[in-house]
């Protein structure tokens, strides 16, 4: 099941801290919704002399019937509100929202970003195999041959072993780093700082198999390191622009972002990003298909191992669908990103609440209307 994947991941241990949640939703009637979907039409690419010319995302015609769909899924959740997408082949077969934003109060946009949490390593991951196609950096490159300060904080460790998390690294989430987010949510971490409260490594690397943010904060120093440029204009430059992802970004903690900086800084390339719906699940066509990675590079990538996990790509079970993307928990967020290959559909759920049943707001029907998941697969 979904939900148990999702608590097998050590980072739904970052639930919020103190933060209220809304009390669970009655059922809204179909007339009085709040839905708000995206127009038709073609998203505009912003013309860039230095990249590749990139088809505008198609947009197939609205089905009305998402919309309750939706709201059966947000009251489901019990959640303020909820955003979805589904997207196959490059067109977007739906997108919109439902709800509030965290104040209870501001209607939640259709375009409006949420935290994404550790979806953020398909996009790290994605830069990391995009180096690996350009033979600048080999799988099983020691970390230490490109941070060489890293030497002796993972000894032995490889690229490979980062992406996969059998590096045996603790986790970036500890004691130190729990208190400055309880203390002083407020005050930015250096990577130095953040690196420096790592415990004692689990088990020696490639012994064993631990989700450990830390693996994703590293690679995201490798990015970095051989780029010569941040994290978010590397990203940028691969990815946002040339798909167009607008409503996109890596979140630093430096602005009025849904992160405060203890939060942005500390998860950072683990999971510290934001994203719209659609461009979520519009990311998760590309980088699933044949746009973004030879076909080798994403057949490793998607290469699961003995705890269903890739480089940045975890199995995902649903009710009556089994795909592969990522799960994600940062704060008061929730999300999912999952490609069907059944179906050939990619979906995205962005959830401002924590510790929800995302397979279950998939499966919730509106009386005897199609579920989420049902529409999106062709099956209802």
């Amino acid at each position: 099941m979904l939900s148990l994947l999702v608590l097998l991941s050590p980072d739904l241990t970052l639930a919020p801290l103190n933060a209220g949640e809304p009390h669970r939703a009655g059922p809204v009637p179909i007339d009085l919704l709040d839905i708000r979907e995206t127009g038709r039409g073609t998203r505009p690419i912003k013309p860039d002399a230095s990249l590749p010319a990139t088809p505008a995302a198609e947009v197939a015609a609205p089905d009305a019937r998402y919309g309750p769909a939706l709201e059966a899924a947000r009251t489901a959740a019990g959640a303020h509100g909820i955003a979805f997408a589904a997207v196959r082949d490059g067109v977007v077969l739906w997108s919109g929202s439902a709800g509030r934003n965290r104040d209870a109060t501001t209607p939640l946009g259709p375009d409006d970003a949420l935290v994404i949490g550790s979806v953020t390593k398909t996009f790290v991951a994605a830069a990391i195999l995009q180096l690996v196609d350009e033979g600048r950096i080999g799988l099983d490159d020691k970390l230490a041959t490109h941070l060489p300060a890293m030497a002796s904080v993972a000894q032995g460790v490889t690229i490979r072993q980062l992406l996969d998390h059998t590096s045996g690294l603790a986790d970036v989430f500890n004691d130190t780093t729990r208190r400055g987010l309880e203390e002083h949510p407020e005050v930015a971490w250096t990577p130095a700082q953040v690196l420096a409260t790592i415990h004692a490594p689990w088990y020696k690397p490639g012994d064993g198999w631990a989700y450990a943010n830390t693996n994703y904060f590293l690679l995201g120093l490798v990015i970095e390191r051989l780029s010569g440029a941040s994290l978010s204009d590397e990203l940028s430059r691969r990815f946002m622009r040339p798909l167009a992802l607008d409503h996109t970004r890596v979140l630093t903690g430096d602005d009025d972002g849904p992160l405060t900086p203890a939060w942005a800084t500390i998860f950072w390339a683990s999971g510290a990003m934001s994203a719209s719906a659609g461009d979520l699940a519009r990311w998760g066509d590309a980088l699933f298909g044949d746009q973004l990675l030879r076909a080798p590079t994403r057949h490793a990538m998607t290469e699961l191992n003995h705890h269903d996990y890739g480089f940045g790509v975890q199995r995902i079970e649903l009710p009556g669908a089994v795909g592969y993307g990522h799960t994600g928990l940062l704060n008061t967020y929730t999300t999912l990103l999952v490609y069907l290959p059944e179906s050939n559909v990619t979906l995205s759920l962005l959830v401002n609440r924590s510790h929800v049943d995302l397979g279950g707001m998939l499966n919730a029907k509106p009386g005897s209307g199609p579920s989420l998941l049902e529409l999106a697969s062709d099956r209802p």
